[in-house]
């Protein structure tokens, strides 16, 4: 059996169409947050706008009522499993966000940025939560410490 080079192929393969059979029992296994990301969320200002890239089914999409939190996920299943749990989110690839740029005061990404294939493609998502940011904004991904 030959392999697909093509990354975009690879991921639909392995990761997307994986996420879509197993999203709600995936989401019944993700409820409690990360501590570290649930206190970088409450620290923020009020009234900051803040990108939830790679959100699933939204579990850090609440975490801070004062400040405004925008979901998005290539999972349709998991982005319509925290919309009904009341939370802003769409479907969307992080590798081409469809924010204005330096609009949002943080972003985070929490384990995401590995299931991208390639290292340019993780380098690329990276890059567009950088664009999201007004200068002194903060990022936070799962490829730092967290």
């Amino acid at each position: 059996m030959a392999t697909n080079n093509n990354p975009e192929t690879r991921e639909d393969e392995h990761v997307h169409k994986v996420y879509s059979s197993i999203a709600t029992h995936f989401s019944d296994t993700r409820y409690n947050p990360w501590p570290r990301v649930a206190e970088f969320l409450s620290s923020l200002p009020p009234g900051s706008l803040v990108a939830d890239v790679g959100c699933g089914n939204g579990k850090y999409l609440g975490i801070n009522k004062d400040v405004c939190v925008l979901g998005s996920d290539m999972c349709p299943e998991l982005v319509a499993i925290a919309r009904g749990r009341g939370h802003e989110a769409l479907v969307c690839d992080c590798l081409e966000l469809p924010y204005c740029s330096c609009t949002f005061d943080a972003a985070i990404s929490i384990a995401v940025i590995h299931h991208l294939s390639t290292e340019e493609r993780r380098k690329k998502a990276l890059g567009e939560m950088a664009r999201l940011l007004r200068p002194g904004g903060t990022p936070t991904s799962s490829c730092f410490e967290v």
